[in-house]
């Protein structure tokens, strides 16, 4: 607030100073002329032209005052409202600059800790694929036991179906050579008294 006080007391001197120039250069004319006029008259003339300066002076100041000092005043605070606004705008610059400093300085040892979490991450992922195939592995391993058993009893099964076959076909063949018409008779012979047998 002293500031501003100063700078508009500052502006009252200039307005001042501004009017004071003013007089002296219109009032160098009549002075001028006041060397020249009669000794009889000076000291009416010197009344009324202190008188004229008096009153020109008061309208300038006045004018200076009622006009001047509003603008002046406005200007100052102004300057002091643009002065106040550029010193927050320098703080918060501060502190932002302070802020990307700290996190420049902190962002080293961020990525530090990113690439010993991507590390970690990625070794529990290695062996978490790793258990993964092992258990595909034996899965598909079962599988396999499983249907060679299921093969190899498929196959017992096929070749005792064939050996049966094989068998039975060979036995007919036998009988066929070995039968002739005395076996078959005493074969018939045979069969019938067996059914005798049983129905009685």
């Amino acid at each position: 607030m002293k500031a501003f006080s100063g700078r508009l007391s500052l502006s009252r001197f200039a307005g001042l100073m501004i009017t004071a120039a003013l007089f002296v250069a219109f009032s160098l004319p009549a002075l001028a002329q006041e060397s020249a006029s009669d000794a009889s008259s000076t000291t009416l003339d010197t009344t009324f032209r202190w008188l004229n300066f008096l009153l020109v002076f008061g309208g300038i100041a006045y004018v200076v005052v009622k006009f001047g000092a509003p603008y002046f005043r406005a200007r100052a605070e102004e300057t002091a409202k643009s002065i106040d606004e550029a010193s927050q705008s320098r703080a918060a610059a501060e502190r932002e600059f302070q802020q990307a400093v700290h996190k420049l300085a902190t962002i080293e040892s961020a990525i530090e800790e990113e690439r010993r979490t991507a590390v970690r991450e990625s070794a529990a992922d290695r062996e978490r694929i790793k258990a993964l195939t092992l258990t595909e592995i034996e899965k598909i391993n079962q599988a396999a036991r499983a249907e060679i058993a299921a093969a190899e009893r498929a196959g017992a099964q096929e070749l005792r179906a064939i050996a049966a076959r094989l068998a039975t076909e060979r036995a007919a063949a036998l009988i066929r050579e070995q039968m002739n018409d005395a076996a078959e008779e005493a074969l018939f012979d045979a069969f019938v008294g067996e059914l005798e047998r049983a129905g009685t």
